[in-house]
């Protein structure tokens, strides 16, 4: 379709978000049998990154956090969710997927460069700002767990001591500027997880 001398980015930016609005992910949204999408949830994830950065006051570019949140998960446009108890078979075609989602995004918006620069320096874990939002990313996971009281891990038949396992290695690579909330609220979330180890007696 013609639009005359309008930017054809103002278009494709918002299509973009209509089709990441599309992508489902494992979570539902507390109390609802409607899944949470991409959209939702880098907008989530973003705002935790300003609260998480407001409270902890690390010297850290606020810019770049931002930046980073709102477009970590653009390459699932083309290469679709896994959920972090995927396997290590799944993880790594993931990782192709995902590798080739941001050769193809950073072609349809080449000409802005802003966000594509936020995409790779995200996708490379270039600096302490994508750490710093990726460590975020993975609380949020937890916080929609504990509100939905874990419905979607219990659909996967997440085990406790997998819960354990897989968040111990997380908060082990996890951001030093947000390792200490991060640990606490998975300390919390053991308590809270619906599958409790048996009380010894």
């Amino acid at each position: 379709m013609k639009r005359g001398n309008t930017d054809p980015n103002l278009f494709a930016i918002q299509q973009l978000v209509i089709e990441l609005a599309l992508i489902d992910r494992n979570h539902y949204l507390a109390n609802h049998e409607r899944r949470e999408n991409d959209i939702e949830h880098s907008f989530a994830v973003t705002m935790l990154c300003w609260y998480v950065y407001d409270k902890l006051e690390p010297t850290l570019s606020l810019e770049k956090i931002l930046q980073y949140a709102l477009a970590h998960d653009f390459v699932e446009k083309y290469a679709g969710d896994t959920n972090t108890f995927a396997t290590n078979e799944e993880r790594d075609k993931k990782i192709v997927r995902e590798h080739e989602a941001l050769d193809q995004l950073c072609q349809d918006f080449s000409s802005f460069s802003g966000l594509v620069n936020a995409m790779r320096a995200y996708e490379d874990k270039s600096d302490d700002e994508s750490l710093f939002v990726w460590t975020v990313d993975k609380m949020q996971a937890l916080i929609m767990g504990d509100l939905d009281n874990w419905r979607p891990y219990q659909e996967l038949y997440i085990s406790y001591d997998d819960f354990v396992k897989k968040y111990s290695e997380l908060l082990t690579i996890s951001s030093p500027y947000a390792k200490d909330i991060f640990s606490i609220l998975i300390e919390y979330c053991k308590t809270t997880f619906y599958d409790q180890p048996p009380v010894s007696t």
